[in-house]
């Protein structure tokens, strides 16, 4: 007898071995998101003591769906996710989304909440972005000092400090919300020249310099090399070549062409990419209707700086269909390019569609009525709100003559 209890045991003992090894072998290669209420999911954060990812989601949300494709699934992304977090994701138009949204104020797509097994706002991001800057939010979420709901908790109860503030102000203003500013005037009233010198001060900078009539460009320009030494030029750089396109698209509009090219001279020195430059110097041209010069200058870029740059190509190709898409030459340049941009991609629905809408204009009705049907099959895998946009364009190509 004892020696079938002990069989029996040993069996037990290999079957729980064998089974723990096969838990360990499941693997995933995106984020894995649990199913369940969102209550289960809660407790399931409690008893495995982490925080909750949430995806706030729509069906028609273009930017949810890129995320989906090309961020959840990256393997740097799905590894840390997956090991600090339970993850789920909520329609918020469905089921439990519109109460959720609403206790949680969600009201632009995609959302993510990190909250605790109470249901507890722990941090908060919002926008598609890139794989690196994905991560640093989750890293944020498990930082306490820089957990977005921690610092609206510590604002309400007036118990800030000048980098806690300043984080809230540079997270509210990555938010677009109007209290950012409000904010920001508190710190700068209470700061001196030594705060703004610091990693805190230079948050500030970044976060909301856009031009170089205000006082913390001024402030930057002063104090140019220190910002260098200890930021570095390349972040520096960055905030002045935001405040010099701010400045470009008023003179490209007064059609003040000293002043626009000296900002193109400006954007050169200061390392700025090719569609940086390339973009704004073709427009100066559209907004101005100079068609010898649009046609001069996106032939140079597109031909010598922008050879494998296909979005950049359908972007200027697509501006003569915003600004004139009745000029005859310039539409002939815009299907030239267009033309280049969807041999290239065509399989990218934004340069299908422009393809499509562009030909229309310009005469090639059969072409551009194939390609606004393919638009609208490649518009079924992205949402309802793009598909009926694919469909309208469909139908105002067939309407041209």
């Amino acid at each position: 007898m004892k020696k079938i209890l002990f069989f029996i045991s040993v069996c037990l003992f290999s079957l729980s071995c064998k089974q723990k090894q096969e838990e360990k072998k499941v693997t995933y290669n995106a984020i894995h998101f649990s199913e369940g209420s969102f209550q289960q999911v809660l407790d399931k954060g409690t008893a495995e003591d982490k925080l909750i990812f949430v995806d706030c989601y729509t069906s028609w949300c273009a930017p949810c769906k890129w995320m989906e494709k090309h961020v959840f699934v990256k393997e740097d992304v799905y590894t840390f996710y997956n090991d600090n977090f339970v993850n789920y994701k909520i329609d918020m138009e469905k089921g439990e989304g519109p109460e959720l949204a609403k206790r949680y104020q969600v009201t632009s797509f995609p959302t993510y909440l990190f909250i605790d097994g109470k249901g507890e706002l722990v941090h908060l991001a919002k926008s598609r972005m890139e794989a690196d800057e994905f991560i640093k939010e989750a890293q944020k979420a498990l930082n306490p000092e820089n957990a977005f709901g921690n610092l609206v908790k510590k604002y309400e109860s007036g118990k800030m400090d000048m980098d806690e503030l300043t984080s809230y102000a540079v997270q509210l203003n990555k938010f677009r919300d109007p209290k950012a500013n409000e904010i920001l005037v508190r710190v700068i009233e209470k700061s001196d020249d030594q705060f703004l010198r610091s990693a805190s001060g230079w948050k500030l900078i970044q976060s909301f310099t856009y031009d170089d009539d205000s006082e913390l460009f001024q402030f930057l320009d002063q104090n140019r090399s220190h910002f260098e030494k200890n930021f570095g030029k390349d972040a520096v750089n960055a905030v002045y070549r935001r405040a010099v396109q701010r400045n470009m698209y008023q003179y490209s509009r007064n059609n003040e062409k000293e002043l626009f090219f000296e900002s193109i001279d400006s954007l050169k020195r200061l390392n700025a990419g090719t569609r940086d430059i390339a973009i704004p110097h073709c427009q100066f041209y559209l907004q101005n209707l100079d068609v010898e010069a649009y046609i001069k200058t996106s032939d140079y870029y597109v031909n010598e700086q922008l050879q494998n740059d296909h979005e950049t190509i359908a972007f200027i190709a697509r501006s003569v269909l915003n600004y004139h898409k009745d000029n005859d030459q310039l539409m002939a340049q815009a299907a030239k390019l267009i033309k280049k941009a969807y041999a290239m991609a065509p399989d990218n629905y934004g340069i299908v569609s422009t393809y499509a809408q562009i030909l229309g204009h310009t005469g090639e009705k059969e072409e551009a009525i194939k390609a606004g049907e393919k638009a609208v099959a490649m518009a079924d895998t992205i949402s309802s709100k793009v598909k009926k946009r694919a469909e309208q364009n469909l139908e105002e190509i067939k309407g041209l003559h």
